[in-house]
């Protein structure tokens, strides 16, 4: 999940709405918006641990379709997801620059509800086109991460958007720790059981998101650009920076997708354990968004915290593959705490930069790379992973560099990008 208008004034036309004009009235979306956060994300990675050993058992017919292979037919599960992602955070932000946040994040928690729905009854027909579409259709819908950063940057200058970027971001995180744990532990009453949660909680932040959320947020604006937010991909600068947060979300991922199976190599790692030390290094993300980002924040501009958490990432990612004892877990320290630091900044940097131009439509874009690095780093880091895990994990490490650099470059020396106060 992540109203802006042609003009900054007329983005702050909501902050001065008299229904929100006290920070009171401000932080309550804000805290509603965090919740929902919390809330959808922890559904969207509830069914995270029970997708690989279901096909990779291949007991169900469910994953025996066409006789083709279980393995060929994960990915097309694990594909599809992240592919109705790109096609739908391409638009819903920017949807709801047009014609309101509440509206369309409602109506998208509602599409998400039932898209898990209907994986469920997939699961239990064991309906393996079923079980493709919904898994579509769900990804279409939860592109609408990109309204929940759009809110955050939308309530500033009356909460700070550096925190609220942090904050949703932490929320973020805490849904990914707490989503796989309570997933690993439904699949015991049958694999529907994990989607009929995901559902539940998904029906439960669209009625949060109907019902708590103030009217204004439904306010339209006609003269916000439409289209799909790859229509920013045609000014120049813009396309450097989501090219070089093409690398770096590239990088994060295949550290994302690759770190369990260097730690059963390396470690001889079980489930169990790739859990725990997950929930490791998610803790170690909120932690920074709660803690130490406002610290860096008062002593560092957006752009230098941005660049800081990059080579953080980076430095502890080229170091992670050479290490053979459970000092590792050091590098997860710092892993953590990089992606943590320039997901709040680097974010910030550019809703600063760009306070001009619709935020639904630039938070999607955000979310539509993040999706295609996604989709780049599993292509290549599952042909590196056939030589060695290591070098997927590298290359991780070194296209992080690449993007800092380019970063770097395009602030400090070019000055391509419009340069925020802070």
């Amino acid at each position: 999940m992540t109203f802006m208008s042609n003009s900054i004034s007329d983005k702050l036309n909501i902050i001065n709405d008299p229904l929100i004009i006290n920070k009171h009235k401000a932080k309550q979306i804000l805290y509603i918006t965090l919740l929902v956060t919390l809330i959808s994300v922890a559904g969207i990675a509830l069914p995270y641990p029970i997708l690989a050993p279901l096909f990779s058992q291949g007991e169900s017919s469910l994953t025996q379709f066409l006789n083709l292979p279980s393995e060929l037919l994960l990915g097309v599960v694990l594909g599809i997801y992240p592919l109705g992602i790109i096609l739908g955070s391409s638009f819903i932000g920017a949807i709801s620059d047009r014609y309101g946040r509440k509206r369309l994040l409602s109506l998208t928690l509602l599409g998400s509800a039932i898209g898990y729905s209907l994986t469920a009854v997939a699961a239990i027909y064991e309906n393996f086109l079923l079980f493709a579409f919904s898994r579509l259709l769900t990804g279409l819908c939860e592109g609408n991460i990109s309204i929940a950063r759009a809110i955050a940057a939308d309530l500033h200058p009356i909460i700070n958007k550096t925190r609220s970027f942090s904050l949703v971001s932490s929320m973020g995180y805490g849904g990914y720790l707490l989503g796989p744990l309570a997933g690993g532990y439904l699949v015991y009453y049958g694999i529907d059981s994990v989607f009929w949660a995901a559902a539940f909680s998904c029906l439960i932040c669209a009625i949060l998101s109907h019902t708590l959320l103030p009217i204004c947020l439904n306010k339209t604006d006609k003269n916000a650009e439409t289209g799909s937010s790859l229509t920013l991909l045609k000014q120049p600068d813009l396309r450097r920076f989501f090219l070089l947060y093409l690398f770096l979300t590239m990088g994060v991922n295949l550290y994302y997708e690759y770190y369990p199976l260097h730690l059963v190599q390396q470690f001889n790692y079980v489930p169990v354990d790739i859990s725990w030390a997950t929930v490791f290094l998610t803790t170690c993300m909120i932690l920074t968004s709660l803690l130490i980002n406002p610290i860096i924040q008062k002593k560092f501009t957006h752009a230098q915290a941005g660049l800081l958490g990059i080579i953080i990432f980076a430095l502890s990612l080229s170091i992670l593959p050479w290490l053979t004892t459970h000092i590792y877990l050091i590098t997860f320290v710092f892993l953590g705490a990089g992606i943590a630091i320039y997901n709040g900044f680097l974010t910030a940097y550019l809703s600063y930069s760009y306070e001009d131009r619709p935020q639904g439509k630039l938070m999607g874009m955000l979310v539509t790379i993040f999706c295609l690095g996604n989709l780049f780093a599993a292509l290549i880091g599952g042909v590196l992973s056939m030589f060695d895990v290591s070098w997927a994990l590298l290359l991780g490490a070194i296209m992080s560099f690449i993007a800092g650099l380019s970063f770097y470059h395009g602030h400090y020396i070019s000055k391509i990008w419009p340069q925020p106060k802070n």
